[in-house]
């Protein structure tokens, strides 16, 4: 009779659809009864004669563009140009080499956290809506989000974009860990500098960078002597509540020259604006999406010789939340069915809690640097709540008991991934010659997620579940850079790794999966890299660049059919795609004028998905390839002394190039999944003396996202046949949100007042549809009604 529940339970979508409060990371992602949220969606696919005159379109708008900045320094005042002066160098090592900005031939967007919290903007998010190519998707928590760069979707469960600290890589590789959506924000941390690297950087980062890196630098500690400071933030949500952020640095050397000591730290009250409404299995409550969470980073570093250097960094961040900021909607048209900030989801309470423990050591021996890197992260992931409108008449019927008798269905879950990381790297000193680096890298991570469903007051067990998965990698590269003259310069890199990959499930009842003995695999991958820069001038770089990236294999889990048989693949294979990148940076007006931009085509072959088997899924590899490409594009003025703008705009088409029916079910050429074709963004910061001693300023930024689907359409195939998506969709519209900050600067101190989302602006930020044919009912997530805040800073 267990077989029989067994066959039967498989057909729904399974236990854990609505596990965590996150939209985008649902538990049951390291499970075989995964959601919907990171799977994919495509746009339609374009022609070769189409995409000749998108290349000639872009092409054009390029030379508008440039030739608007050549219009601007012709005819600025001589005069004026005395007075004031350009925008400062900013130098950036995502090449892993110090080089400046306008020099590096990678498309690469830098940010000072400290620009953004002035105003009010302390996560990641807050500043990737400003930086051209890069799309954040998703709720207002600080976990459970997904970054995607240029046209590379977050399709599968391996992460697309990587994720550093300094030179350490952070969160999980392997495919059930939630990597993608337990990104690590460390905006609020003791950051000096966030690097944006976008494209593949297979070679110089290694796996899950396909679309590119985010690269957190953090701060030195003080080597002039003890400094420091503390900020408060405090503000107020529409529809929500009174927020708080406090913070704090203190630095000072030791021995001077020779050891210094930085601690920072900050805590964080988010109030929330979602009230859950009295339908909900737990009752009603007010401000739900509500979080708390904290940080703290401690870095020593230190020179015993002159050629000998290390740091060691500590951090320690920890979320607690008891929910999302979602809503239930329903349609078509879709509105919210509870009202435009309600929801009738029950509670659900998560802590995320994070440690990393990394030692760096350089040795100088005068023709080049050795360095070692070694760390070690430890990232748990728990949540309880009450699942019984979902799942109370599934236990019914694996019970046997009658309707309603279920009242409470507890569910607890946990995924825990713990990773060791040592990489060593040989690097010859800079010579305008030949320079070159050469190092390998060893990885080692483990993770288990456990979960467990109950249905009272009988207490009937329905899922005990313990699944452990692993991925170990070793991997060599190298890079070589030749310059055949000063202004013109060749690249090229290679990486070679070696992959291991196991999974194993024990589930005690054995009602909705049977037990899996661990199951392993192996794999081979190469990356490559090829780039070409030339420099006619000082203000201006040209380059083309060639790369490849990848996500690594993974042994899968089983779903088992109707019959009980296996209808998963036993491998989630190895996914690949190359990138074909040629852009021009450079400096105009004496540098008061700052362009970047970029045109990318990429080819993506075997992308990791999730599949489905009559409405559960597992991991696997679609049957059709995908086609991307698109342009980017930033440009700076300093319009006068103390003004600046900076403005961006990014366009980006991805298209399956086959009927997809493998797995999820789409035609071919659907929109892909959460990436809006169009972005753009503007902001604007004047600094003006107020008196003698008191300087003002102002900061304003207005930002545009296109509309964007959040599943599959599907309809009559290429060869007659009707394809039914097990993605539904629905349409995510366009918005524009503004937001503006005024503020003092008094000797150390600084006090601001901002307003974010000025014009209240009501609209989805990301969503997902349940994956059920004819489906009615979806969730969104709202983007944050205005808030109004202060912030008070002191430096000392």
């Amino acid at each position: 009779m267990a077989s029989d529940h067994r066959r039967f339970v498989i057909a729904p979508t399974l236990i854990l659809h609505k596990i965590s409060i996150y939209e985008n990371i649902f538990i049951n992602e390291n499970f075989v009864a995964m959601t919907i949220h990171n799977a994919l969606v495509w746009e339609e696919l374009m022609a070769q004669a189409k995409y000749r005159q998108f290349l000639a379109g872009t092409s054009f708008i390029a030379l508008a563009t440039l030739g608007s900045q050549v219009a601007y320094a012709q005819n600025a005042p001589a005069q004026e140009s005395e007075e004031f002066s350009g925008f400062e160098e900013i130098t950036i090592t995502a090449s892993r080499r110090a080089v400046t900005l306008q020099d590096t031939a990678l498309s690469v967007t830098a940010i000072n956290p400290e620009e953004f919290s002035v105003n009010g903007l302390t996560k990641l998010r807050d500043v990737i809506d400003f930086a051209p190519g890069v799309h954040y998707a998703g709720g207002g928590l600080p976990t459970g989000n997904t970054i995607t760069m240029r046209g590379v979707s977050q399709a599968g469960r391996a992460s697309t974009v990587g994720i550093y600290l300094d030179d350490v890589p952070l969160g999980s590789s392997n495919s059930f860990a939630a990597g993608p959506s337990l990104h690590f924000d460390a905006l609020s941390g003791d950051v000096e500098r966030v690097e944006l690297i976008k494209g593949p950087q297979g070679t110089l980062y290694g796996s899950s960078s396909m679309g590119g890196v985010v690269r957190y630098i953090t701060k030195d500690p003080s080597s002039n002597g003890f400094e420091g400071n503390v900020k408060a933030d405090l503000s107020a949500t529409k529809e929500g509540g009174f927020n708080t952020n406090f913070s704090g640095r203190i630095s000072s050397p030791i021995i001077k020259d020779k050891l210094g000591i930085s601690v920072a730290g900050y805590h964080e009250h988010f109030d929330g604006f979602i009230d859950r409404i009295a339908a909900s299995p737990t009752g009603a409550a007010v401000d739900v999406d509500s979080f708390n969470r904290y940080g703290i980073y401690a870095k020593m570093t230190a020179n015993p010789t002159e050629n000998l250097s290390g740091n060691f960094l500590f951090v320690h961040t920890d979320v607690e939340t008891s929910g999302a900021n979602t809503v239930v909607i329903q349609g078509p048209p879709y509105e919210p069915v509870n009202g435009p900030y309600s929801t009738d989801e029950g509670e659900n309470d998560l802590n995320d809690e994070f440690t990393l423990y990394a030692g760096t050591l350089i040795y100088d021996f005068g023709w080049g640097d050795f360095t070692s890197s070694t760390s070690y992260q430890d990232r748990v992931n728990s949540n309880a709540a009450d699942l019984v409108a979902t799942f109370g008449s599934l236990i019914e019927l694996l019970s046997g008991g009658a309707p309603g008798s279920v009242t409470s269905a507890p569910f607890t879950g946990l995924i825990k991934t713990e990773r060791f990381v040592q990489e060593i790297r040989l690097t010859s000193k800079e010579n305008q010659s030949f320079e070159w680096s050469i190092g390998g890298i060893y990885s080692d991570e483990d993770s288990s997620n456990i979960q467990r469903l109950e249905g009272f007051p009988s207490g009937f067990l329905a899922l005990d579940v313990d699944l452990g998965s692993g991925v170990e990698e070793f991997a060599l590269f190298g890079n070589g850079t030749y310059y055949l003259n000063d202004n013109f310069d060749v690249t090229v890199g290679a990486r070679l790794a070696w992959i291991d990959s196991a999974v194993s499930l024990i589930d005690g009842p054995g009602l909705i999966v049977a037990n899996l003995p661990e199951t392993s695999s192996s794999d081979t991958v190469d990356t490559y890299s090829f780039t070409a820069r030339y420099r006619p001038n000082p203000d201006l770089s040209l380059y083309a660049r060639v790369a490849s990236g990848y996500r690594p294999e993974n042994a899968n889990l089983p779903l088992l059919d109707a019959s009980g048989n296996n209808a998963a693949p036993a491998i989630i294979a190895t996914d690949t795609l190359w990138s074909y990148e040629v852009g021009a940076k450079g400096a105009l007006a004496d540098s008061k004028v700052n362009y970047d931009m970029a045109l990318w085509y990429i080819d993506w072959s075997n992308l990791q998905v999730v599949t489905f088997v009559n409405g559960a899924s597992t991991g696997g590899n679609a049957n059709s390839d995908v086609t991307a490409y698109g342009f980017e594009g930033s440009l700076s003025v300093q319009v006068s002394d103390g003004f600046q703008l900076i403005s961006s705009l990014s366009y980006s088409h991805s298209t399956l190039d086959d009927d997809e029916t493998a797995g999820f079910g789409a035609l071919a050429g659907e929109n892909m999944h959460l990436l809006p074709e169009w972005t753009a963004s503007i902001r604007g910061t004047y600094d003006f003396p107020l008196t003698d001693k008191v300087d003002g300023f102002v900061n304003a930024g207005v930002r545009y996202v296109g509309s964007k689907d959040t599943g599959y359409e599907g309809g009559v195939g290429e060869d007659g046949t009707t394809i039914t998506p097990l993605i539904a969709n629905f349409p995510i519209e366009d918005y524009v949100t503004a937001n503006v900050s005024f503020g003092i600067r008094i000797g150390s101190v600084t006090a601001s007042i901002y307003a974010r989302n000025i014009f209240d602006k009501y609209a989805f930020t990301g969503g997902s549809a349940r994956p059920l044919v004819g489906f009615t009912r979806a969730t969104a997530n709202v983007l944050q009604p205005r808030t109004v805040g202060a912030v008070f800073k002191v430096d000392f």
